[in-house]
């Protein structure tokens, strides 16, 4: 059942080995799908191509319907997934300097 303990079926170093290359592997999708590009991103906020906001908003619907019927077939124990308390002002304060970043990138 969900959530898999990587280090007792990995080991220390296994679970390493695993988390960098689903991370590599995420990094490289994005890229090719043409995430990386900070013009891409800058058009974003500039609301000429919602591209990014499609994709993302899917993933997010994706990941959540996934998550609840995982859950509700009982492949997935919500109780041992970890969800981080949502602090609203830090958030609204990142997402808005990053999004500064993303602008002056795009120039």
């Amino acid at each position: 059942m969900a959530p898999f303990d990587l280090t007792s079926t990995f080991g220390a170093a296994g679970s390493i080995v695993v988390l960098v290359v689903v991370g590599f592997g995420f990094g490289f999708a994005l890229e090719r799908a043409g995430f990386g590009n900070s013009r891409k991103l800058a058009a974003q906020f500039y609301l000429h191509d919602m591209t990014v906001l499609k994709v993302m908003f899917t993933a997010i619907i994706v990941a959540m319907i996934l998550i609840f019927w995982a859950s509700a077939l009982m492949q997935l124990d919500f109780e041992r997934v970890f969800v981080n308390p949502t602090y609203l002002w830090p958030g609204i304060l990142g997402g808005l300097l990053l999004g500064m970043g993303f602008i002056i990138g795009g120039y």
